[in-house]
């Protein structure tokens, strides 16, 4: 069940209406003490919760549970250090304080540490949170050079398997490289650009409802890059990707803009 919905399931259904099973199974899970099995599904559930727009007060609430049952109860190291990146992109995007630059929650030590031990979808949702951050937020100079060194490694080491993670690592390094592109012409970030398009169109065959937005956004980012379309035609495509998701899609951001009335 756990790996259906969270394994399975996101290539061809909303993933926003796999979250209750995903919660379901890890509260059952719990109850009848297949521990390994519920922290599958509760760290399923956070990564696909907080990507897709769950509404962070409530879920920061769960991943620090999480967390905190964990450290306590099971003592599992690995399911520890997967959960971090998550409970690092909730402060980051909503810190008691105001946001927090993600720079300072996942450094370059602790990608590289990740790297080094092998952790591999440890270190890949690092970067993919700090992207994501860091694009949010436009502070599009501090993810260069992290970006350069990661993202290419990547493409290589995700082959021709895929896991939730890889959808939102080539969206957001896909953004990335092409505003990196714009400011450059460097061909380096073109051809992450070009791998990230390519990969979105092959998931939107499987599920438009997971991945057409992400495409539309990408290729209209692409022919502003190569200058093919003005602003307004640029802000049509994005509308286009916006029109289904934009409820959805949102529940965070504006969760963000309360912290600052």
């Amino acid at each position: 069940m756990v790996s259906s919905f969270g394994v399975i399931n996101i290539w061809k259904e909303p993933i926003q209406a796999i979250l209750p099973q995903l919660k379901d199974a890890y509260n059952l899970s719990l109850k009848y003490g297949l521990i390994n099995t519920a922290l599958c599904a509760g760290m399923f559930h956070a990564y696909r919760a907080f990507f897709t727009g769950s509404l962070l007060k409530p879920l920061n609430t769960e991943v620090s549970s999480y967390m905190r049952n964990n450290l306590e109860r099971h003592k599992r190291r690995l399911m520890h250090l997967s959960m971090l990146p998550v409970s690092n992109g909730i402060t980051c995007l909503s810190g008691s304080s105001g946001p927090q630059y993600v720079e300072e929650l996942i450094t370059e030590e602790h990608l590289a540490e990740a790297l080094q031990n092998k952790e591999f979808t440890v270190c890949e949702a690092m970067l993919t949170v700090k992207m994501m951050c860091s694009f949010i937020f436009r502070r599009l100079d501090e993810i260069k050079v992290t970006a350069r060194q990661y993202l290419e490694l990547f493409e290589r080491a995700s082959g021709a398997s895929a896991q939730f993670i890889n959808i939102y690592r080539n969206f957001y390094g896909g953004l990335l490289s092409l505003h990196f592109y714009r400011e450059s012409q460097e061909q380096f970030w073109m051809d992450r650009a070009t791998h990230a398009i390519q990969k979105m169109e092959l998931w939107t065959a499987e599920s438009v409802w997971n991945f057409e937005n992400k495409l539309f956004l990408l290729q209209a980012e692409r022919h502003y890059a190569f200058g093919q379309w003005s602003v307004t035609k640029l802000g049509e495509q994005k509308g286009r990707s916006n029109r289904s998701y934009s409820l959805l899609d949102s529940a965070w951001t504006d969760e963000m803009k309360l912290e600052f009335v």
